[in-house]
């Protein structure tokens, strides 16, 4: 009977220290530490396999990254374009004509 009683007492004992430290993990502050932390290492990871991923293929990265800028300058170089293509207004001056009759009092050109 003493040894149920202990085996009892022990059973409550690692009962109450699980307890204990699923409360500890469950706290609001450990839960944003933690998941803080796991997203800090999913950014560390996936910047060191870039970083490998150019090493290993320095022309492919240079190509794709030459290819995002286009896209992202598509806007800004299709308007040079347009503005290239442009005519030019004619000056005023020499080709414009004018009447040789002089305006009447009072009446703009």
């Amino acid at each position: 009977m003493l040894s149920a009683e202990a085996q009892v007492r022990a059973a409550r004992s690692r009962l109450f220290a699980t307890l204990g430290e699923v409360q500890e993990r469950l706290k609001p502050s450990n839960l944003a530490q933690n998941a803080v932390e796991t997203a800090a290492q999913g950014v560390a990871s996936t910047a060191r396999k870039g970083a490998e991923a150019v090493r290993s293929r320095p022309f492919a990265a240079a190509a794709i990254a030459g290819t995002v800028g286009l896209v992202f300058a598509r806007g800004w170089i299709a308007d040079l374009l347009r503005r290239r293509n442009e005519t030019a207004p004619a000056a005023d001056g020499l080709n414009k004509k004018t009447s040789a009759k002089p305006a009447k009092k009072g009446q703009p050109r």
